[in-house]
C-alpha cells in the first residue's frame, strides 16, 4: 500500500514537469474573455520590383537562382534575381529516354544559419542590424474572429501560462506538506523541491517574459466564422535553420519571443475583397514568374501556428513567389480531433470560392497547392466541385498540386479525388510514409487505410507521382516531415519551383508494385540508383 502511494505520488510529480515543460506555450486559440477594441495597424510599405516571364524550351534543366538586395541603411527591400526559366513540360507526361536527364538538387546550404537569405518570397523586407526578414504571407480564413486584438491575445496568454504554473506549484507545495504530516520525508522533499522549481518559473516568466515585440491586428479562434481576407507579417530570423519553426522554450529557458531567434507574427491586417486582390496584384508584380503558393494545414493547427508554417516553408524551399495561408477552424487541440473533421467538411465551400479566386482573376500565372493531413480532406473535395464546373477540354487552373501525409480514405482518394486532380492540375504529388503513426491512428478510428500510408497500403495511380518518404522523419509521430524534413523540402522544391517530374529528380529511386511504379525519397542524392528505365514507366 506504501509502495503504491510512493509511485502514484512521483507519477504525479513526474507528469507536473512534463505539463509545465511542454504545455506553456501560448494557446492557439483562446475565446475572449472580455471586449476589447482591435488595434488599427498602419499600411505596410508596399516594395516595388516588377518582374516578367518567358517560355522555356523543353529541354531546359532550371538552374539556381541568385538573389541580390538594394542598398539600404537599415532595411533591405528584396530584389528578385534575374529571370530564371522554368522547364515546360507537358501534364504528367515523361520525356523520351534520350531527352530525360536528372536535374540537381538546389546548390543551397540549407543546413547551415542564414542560408535562406539569398531567396526569399516576394514582398520580403530585410533588416540586416536587427538580424531578421519580415516575409509578407497573405491569408484567408472562415475561423471566427476573437475579440481581443494580436497583441492583446499574447498578453492574456502569457497571464495563463503564469495561472497554470503558481496553481501547478501550489497544489505540488500542498502535497508536499500532506507527505510530511504523513512522516513520508523523501516524497515530501521531492514535492517541495518540484512545486518551488515550478513557483521559481512563474515568478521568472513575470519578470522576463514581459512581451518587448509591438503587435498589432486581429487573432481568430477555432470557432466558425465568415471568409475573410487579409495580409500577415512573419518575422523570420537571419539564424533559421532549415525545417525548424522557432519558438521559445522553456526547456532552453525563454520567456519571450525573440525576433532574432524565433519565427514571429507580427501583425495580421484584414482587408476587403478590394483591397487584398489589389496587394496580391502588386506583391505578383514583384515574383519573376508570378507564382503563388497556397498552404492549406491540417488537423491540431492555430491560425497563427499555421502562419508561421506557410512563412517557413516559403523560406525554406525556397520559394520566390507569394505564400499564401488557408486556415479552416481546426480547434488547434489532440482533442478536438472530431470537432476538426466536422469544420474540415464545413469549410470546402469557403476554400473552393478562395481557389476559383486566385485560379481566375489574381493574375498569377502560376498557382501552386500544398495540403496537409486532414488538410487534405478540404482540398480534394473542393478540388472535385472545381472539376465539376470546368467546361470540356479547358485548361488546368493548377500548376502543382501536392498532398503531404494525406489523411484521406485510401479507396475514396482512387475512385472519386483522383481522377479530379488529375483534370485540374498540370501535375499531382503525393506524399505517403509507414512511419506515420498519426495516419496508422487515423486508421484504427476510420476502419479504413488512408492515402498517406505507405507499405502493403501505398496508393499508387496512374499519372499521379506517389513519393513514399519512410525513415526521414525521426520525431514521436512522424507526421511533420513536409515541412521539417530537409530531403522532402528539396524534393518538393524540385516539384513546385523547378517544375521537374518524378524521373528528373536526383533525390529519387525508382520502385515497383506489381505494374505500377512509385518512387522512394533517398536521404542522400547519391543514393538514388536503380532507377526503371523511362522507357517502363507506366
Amino acid at each position: 500500500m506504501a509502495s503504491t502511494f510512493r509511485f502514484q505520488l512521483l507519477s504525479t510529480v513526474t507528469w507536473a514537469f512534463v505539463l509545465v515543460l511542454v504545455g506553456c506555450a501560448p494557446p492557439q486559440h483562446e475565446s475572449a474573455r472580455a471586449s476589447k477594441t482591435v488595434d488599427e495597424p498602419p499600411t505596410a510599405s508596399e516594395p516595388s520590383q516588377a518582374g516578367s516571364s518567358d517560355k522555356a524550351e523543353e529541354s531546359y534543366i532550371l538552374s539556381q537562382p541568385t538573389a541580390s538586395f538594394s542598398a539600404s541603411s537599415r532595411i533591405e527591400s528584396f530584389a528578385a534575381p534575374a529571370k530564371v526559366e522554368p522547364m515546360q513540360t507537358e501534364a504528367m507526361m515523361v520525356a523520351p529516354p534520350n531527352r530525360l536527364r536528372a536535374a540537381p538538387t538546389p546548390s543551397l546550404e540549407p543546413d547551415l544559419p542564414g542560408a535562406h537569405l539569398t531567396h526569399l518570397p516576394a514582398g520580403t523586407q530585410r533588416n540586416s542590424q536587427a538580424g531578421y526578414s519580415t516575409v509578407r504571407v497573405f491569408y484567408a480564413t472562415d475561423r471566427k474572429r476573437d475579440q481581443l486584438s494580436l497583441s492583446d491575445f499574447h498578453r492574456y496568454a502569457q497571464n495563463q501560462n503564469f495561472v497554470t504554473l503558481s496553481a501547478i506549484s501550489a497544489t505540488l507545495i500542498f502535497m508536499a506538506l500532506v507527505s510530511l504530516l504523513l512522516k513520508r520525508v523523501r516524497i515530501g522533499a521531492l514535492c517541495t523541491l518540484a512545486g518551488g522549481s515550478i513557483g521559481c518559473l512563474a515568478i521568472a516568466m513575470v519578470i522576463f517574459g514581459k512581451p518587448e515585440i509591438e503587435k498589432q491586428g486581429v487573432i481568430y479562434t477555432g470557432d466558425r466564422g465568415e471568409l475573410v481576407r487579409g495580409i500577415c507579417d512573419v518575422t523570420v530570423p537571419d539564424s533559421h535553420h532549415t525545417g525548424l519553426v522557432e519558438r521559445p522554450s522553456l526547456l532552453r529557458f525563454e520567456f519571450r519571443e525573440d525576433q532574432s531567434e524565433h519565427i514571429v507574427l507580427t501583425s495580421a491586417v484584414e482587408l476587403s475583397n478590394s483591397e487584398f486582390s489589389q496587394k496580391l496584384s502588386q506583391t505578383l508584380d514583384q515574383s519573376r514568374e508570378r507564382d503563388l503558393l497556397v498552404f492549406i494545414h491540417g488537423f491540431n493547427v492555430g491560425f497563427e501556428a499555421a502562419v508561421q508554417r506557410t512563412a517557413q516553408i516559403a523560406v525554406d524551399l525556397p520559394f520566390e513567389g507569394v505564400p499564401i495561408c488557408y486556415s479552416w477552424p481546426s480547434q488547434g487541440s489532440l482533442l478536438g480531433y472530431s470537432i476538426d473533421e466536422n469544420n474540415s467538411e464545413w469549410t470546402i465551400p469557403h476554400l473552393k470560392q478562395f481557389l476559383l479566386e486566385l485560379a481566375n482573376s489574381s493574375g498569377a500565372k502560376s498557382v501552386n497547392v500544398v495540403a496537409h493531413s486532414m488538410g487534405n480532406r478540404v482540398m480534394t473535395a473542393a478540388i472535385q466541385q472545381i472539376n465539376m464546373g470546368l467546361v470540356a477540354d479547358a485548361p488546368a487552373p493548377f500548376d502543382r498540386i501536392v498532398l503531404a501525409a494525406p489523411d484521406v480514405d485510401a479507396d475514396r482518394f482512387r475512385r472519386d479525388f483522383a481522377p479530379a486532380l488529375l483534370n485540374v492540375a498540370k501535375q499531382v504529388t503525393l506524399y505517403a510514409s509507414s512511419d506515420d503513426r498519426a495516419l496508422i491512428a487515423s486508421k484504427q478510428v476510420h476502419g479504413y487505410p488512408r492515402a498517406g500510408e505507405s507499405g502493403a497500403n501505398i496508393v499508387i495511380v496512374p499519372g499521379i507521382e506517389t513519393i513514399d518518404v519512410s525513415g526521414i522523419d525521426l520525431s514521436l509521430l512522424g507526421h511533420s516531415y513536409y515541412g521539417d524534413s530537409e530531403p522532402m523540402l528539396r524534393d518538393l522544391f524540385g516539384v513546385v519551383r523547378a517544375r521537374l517530374l518524378a524521373p528528373q529528380r536526383q533525390s529519387l529511386v525508382s520502385r515497383r508494385s506489381g505494374e505500377l511504379v512509385y518512387w522512394q525519397l533517398a536521404q542522400r542524392p547519391d543514393t538514388a540508383a536503380n532507377q526503371v528505365a523511362p522507357n517502363q514507366l507506366r
